[in-house]
């Protein structure tokens, strides 16, 4: 007779390949589906090009060494830019939401800021910068920041009172409340807010490059469309959606193990 556990575990098993071949099943139709309608020129291939014409392109980029520059590039002005941005927000959104005096005073403005679309300071970058990386860390940073910083503050300010009350009450100092307190419990807000402050990041450097001239992946697409290299614009930009894909999947993967001890991370008991 085989055991409830092991049941449990064989349907566990056979459900989460099932999921995995339904979403390449979704992609591989979206595929066929593109193909046929430029196979039968539905889409024009002068702007939108075949899947088969992009993978031609797509491969003959992955065999050039600017290419790969170009990506090396564009991740280091990707991960320098969200270490700026976690270096300034955490501890700004620390300080910000233990205090309310500070969030009160502060809000408006941050509020006032982060509307500023960070693509409306490219003129003054370029101006102060040229087309360089410190350039990209300017824009990124001025649109990054303000989710991980938002985030930060609504953490600390979501703590549960009771506990700050028994942190006082052990008479704890700020630090020793900081550390075993106040952290641990703002922390999911925290990694929700690196995560969202990743994918912007990217976004942000690519289009600082698209846009500034500065190299990098972004740089690439604008020499693409300048030179009318249509499968190479579109094999760019599906490099840029895979790259956003893996900086999100490998910060859930992160959070979900560093925050396992939360108990938003942890299994439901009908699972």
């Amino acid at each position: 007779m085989m055991s409830t556990q092991a049941i449990t575990l064989r349907a566990a098993g056979r459900t989460m390949p099932t999921g995995l071949v339904a979403k390449v099943a979704t992609v591989a139709a979206a595929l066929a589906l593109w193909q046929l309608l430029s196979a039968t020129r539905v889409l024009d291939p002068d702007t939108i090009p075949a899947p088969t014409s992009i993978a031609v392109a797509a491969a003959r980029l992955a065999g050039e060494v600017p290419f790969w520059h170009a990506f090396g590039l564009t991740l280091t002005g990707w991960s320098l830019g969200l270490l700026l941005s976690a270096a300034i927000a955490i501890p700004a959104g620390l300080l910000l939401g233990s205090s309310d005096i500070c969030y009160r005073s502060c809000r408006f403005t941050i509020d006032f800021l982060r509307t500023i679309p960070p693509v409306a300071m490219v003129p003054l970058a370029l101006l102060l910068y040229g087309a360089t990386t410190q350039m990209k860390l300017v824009l990124i940073v001025l649109g990054s920041v303000w989710p991980l910083l938002l985030q930060t503050m609504y953490g600390v300010r979501q703590i549960d009172p009771m506990s700050r009350e028994t942190a006082r009450s052990y008479r704890l100092d700020r630090l020793r409340r900081t550390l075993f307190i106040v952290l641990p419990g703002a922390s999911p807000f925290v990694a929700t807010g690196v995560r969202i402050s990743a994918t912007m990041a990217l976004l942000l450097t690519i289009g600082a490059e698209l846009i500034g001239s500065a190299e990098g992946l972004g740089n690439g697409i604008g020499l693409a469309q300048s030179a009318s290299d249509v499968p190479r614009l579109f094999a760019l930009i599906a490099f840029s959606a895979l790259l956003g894909v893996a900086v999100n999947a490998f910060f859930v993967t992160v959070e979900r193990r560093a925050l396992a001890w939360h108990v938003a991370h942890r299994p439901s008991p009908g699972r």
